[in-house]
């Protein structure tokens, strides 16, 4: 059941981070309370506090950074609160490789992701400061709950395709 949950959870987050570029907090939110709730009634409630915190602390960075946005870092807790910190450091780890992927695979980003590497370094050199270019400029332009729902589904298969070899 708990995996059903999430796989609605992800499916509705990316839906809506692609169609509008956001993740509402009412979806997040009560989602990280009852997966709480949840793994507390399984007294389990230790996993639920590791997986937010994990997924608060592997996204700080990039959030920092204005690679993700807050909604992406409360979707990856809501995530944890109904599983774990070892399972949420995979899915972080297998949704980061999969949208590199996508940046290596589509060669329009190329061009952009050496502009926008360009202006980096010359606000770099002029100012000592970094210029990131705006979201929509952005060579790395993409809903990340996109790929956090693709790293979910292919983590969920996964296991049911090795033990097919």
């Amino acid at each position: 059941m708990r995996e059903w949950i999430v796989f609605a959870l992800l499916a509705v987050a990316a839906w809506l981070d692609w169609r509008n570029r956001k993740i509402p907090n009412l979806l997040t939110m009560p989602m990280m309370v009852t997966g709480l709730l949840f793994q507390f009634a399984g007294g389990t409630g230790w996993l639920a506090f590791t997986g937010i915190a994990g997924g608060f602390l592997l996204t700080l960075v990039p959030v920092g950074l204005k690679g993700m946005g807050m909604g992406d870092q409360k979707l990856l807790m809501a995530v944890g609160a109904w599983s774990s910190w070892s399972e949420v450091y995979s899915l972080f780890l297998l949704s980061i490789l999969l949208c590199l992927a996508s940046i290596v695979l589509v060669p329009r980003s190329w061009m952009r992701l050496h502009a926008n590497l360009n202006l980096m370094l010359v606000g770099w050199a002029a100012h000592r400061q970094l210029w990131m270019p705006a979201v929509q400029k952005s060579a790395a332009s993409f809903s990340y709950a996109v790929w956090l729902f693709a790293a979910y589904a292919l983590q969920s298969i996964w296991p049911s395709m090795e033990m097919r070899i």
